[in-house]
């Protein structure tokens, strides 16, 4: 029995009764199986492909510091995706009323589809969010990233009550505390050695960056500090007990510092020489383990791993550690560049590579598109059918999550496409690659991309 269809028929089963708590039985489904495509795994030696289609700046580590949310989400139109009889009504962006429970058409259709969702959910959306909409983001969703406080903290028992294995996480800074916040106060008073600094002895802050504005209060510590380790180990583990949350999402934990993401670059005060991104990436997975060590069983997962490129350079160190899972911010694209930039093959390549190298460690893979500049309907739908295809041509359907948004400010439980709930069943093997073009089956449809052309298509026959 595959637990993830179970839930997802369990879901849809809850929606349609409008019930609050669910028992069922779901049926059985044949298993997901996991892509077995002959590329080469990764060592953790210097990147050799050449990179020519996008950077490899870090995640932007963003931040809720000022929460953006006052934009109306846009429903995207001009999809190159053929779903069969899905259509995208009663998805999350149309008018519901309160109260009233999520379409079959959502969750039905969800009930057969290999693609995992979740939602980075702590914007401003939340907190005028509707009955109704929070209950469809539950059975959609297999995974919701909150703030700590009460919109979130209250709503944890109801979400969990829709959807039993729905995982509902924290938000967490990462490697940053806040200016003007009572914690900033006390660690400037007590652990002023926790703050990292750049050579001029100044403190560092984030800069706008990969499409997200600066947040200049978000002040860098130095990650390779054991009581910062610990400590933000604590406040993880407080948030979650206080609330009664899942687990945690630790955000920036990539190499942004190297990036042009901050206003500096941290000095390691055991040598007085700049870290290197190696020796920060290493510091992050030991912050990492840490923080696992502090929440036990509780799932953790963190942003930083950028590209397969950056992945085979240092960021593989998140993968490395104990976390359960990884995200990229940039799956296929960085958020700002150019919407005709497109993944070089060599690229392409190695982005697959790295999801393969994590599922055999085991790791839950995090795949996020976004596009944060202005972008017409077409353009935005084909980057989102060409990075939903990129992630099915690996995607396990056990433990890889996807989800885009577009843009910055906008409510990231919606689905922003039909196609994220594609009927397509269990992959009936791993990809193939001929002159240039992906193809992979499943039991209800196909997914091809095509690099010479820069262009993908979802087929689904149910």
């Amino acid at each position: 029995m595959n637990g993830h269809l179970s839930r997802r028929v369990l879901g849809a089963t809850l929606a349609m009764a409008s019930a609050l708590a669910v028992t069922a039985c779901a049926p059985t489904h044949p298993s997901i199986v996991p892509a077995t495509a002959p590329l080469t795994a990764y060592s953790t030696g210097a990147a050799t492909a050449p990179l020519t289609a996008y950077s490899t700046s870090s995640d932007p580590g963003v931040t809720p510091q000022s929460p953006a949310g006052s934009a109306t989400p846009q429903s995207p139109v001009g999809s190159a995706t053929t779903l069969g009889a899905l259509s995208p009504s009663g998805l999350m962006g149309t008018a519901t009323p309160s109260g009233a429970t999520p379409s079959p058409a959502s969750v039905a259709a969800a009930a057969s589809s290999p693609i995992l969702l979740y939602a980075q959910d702590w914007n401003s959306y939340p907190a005028t969010r509707t009955t109704a909409a929070w209950q469809e983001a539950a059975v959609t969703h297999e995974v919701l990233v909150g703030s700590p406080g009460k919109v979130y903290g209250n709503m944890i028992a109801q979400l969990h009550a829709w959807n039993p294995e729905l995982k509902v996480l924290v938000y967490d800074l990462g490697p940053y505390t806040q200016s003007g916040a009572s914690e900033y106060a006390t660690l400037m008073t007590e652990h002023p050695d926790y703050f990292a600094r750049n050579a001029a002895g100044n403190l560092i802050t984030v800069k706008a960056a990969g499409g997200s504005p600066a947040f200049a209060k978000n002040t860098l510590m130095n990650e390779g500090n054991p009581g910062w380790q610990a400590w933000e180990a604590q406040r993880v583990a407080s948030n979650i007990a206080k609330w009664g949350f899942d687990g945690a999402y630790i955000d920036s934990m990539g190499a942004g510092p190297f990036s042009g993401t901050t206003t500096g670059v941290p000095i390691n005060p055991s040598t007085g020489q700049a870290y290197t991104e190696a020796q920060w990436m290493e510091a992050s997975g030991q912050t990492l383990d840490v923080i696992k060590a502090a929440i036990g069983s509780k799932y953790l997962f963190s942003t930083g791993l950028v590209n397969g490129i950056a992945y085979q350079k240092d960021t593989h160190y998140l993968a490395d550690s104990t976390v359960n899972g990884v995200q990229t911010n940039s799956w296929m694209r960085v958020s700002d560049t150019s919407l005709t930039q497109w993944p070089s093959p060599s690229l392409l390549a190695s982005d697959l590579a790295m999801v393969q190298s994590m599922q055999a460690q085991g790791k839950a893979f995090f795949a996020w598109t976004n596009v944060w500049i202005t972008a017409t309907p077409a353009q935005e739908s084909a980057w989102e059918t060409y990075s939903l295809a990129a992630y099915l041509l690996v995607d396990n359907g056990v433990n890889d999550y996807y989800t885009f948004d577009s843009p910055f400010a906008s409510d990231r439980t919606t689905i922003f496409y039909p196609n994220e709930l594609a009927a397509l069943g269990a992959p009936t093997g791993s990809f193939t690659l001929t002159g240039g073009v992906y193809s992979r089956s499943f039991q209800y449809g196909s997914v091809t991309l095509n690099t010479n052309t820069n262009s993908a298509t979802i087929n689904s026959t149910s």
